[in-house]
């Protein structure tokens, strides 16, 4: 993976992230928390996936 493809993904991830909780505190809906836990996990493949490396 390329660095900027890395970055762009934890951006992204982030987003999602932020976005999702945010929601979840204005709702207390599940899903949300869902896609919250789901983008925290994202987050983490992203942050370990070395650049250059071959996934």
């Amino acid at each position: 993976m390329t660095r900027t493809g890395r970055t762009i993904g934890i951006v992204l991830t982030l987003a999602m992230f932020v976005f999702s909780a945010w929601m979840y505190l204005r709702t207390s809906d599940w899903v949300a928390l869902i896609f919250a836990i789901g983008s925290f996990g994202y987050a983490i493949v992203f942050l370990k996936v070395t650049p250059g490396s071959k996934p």
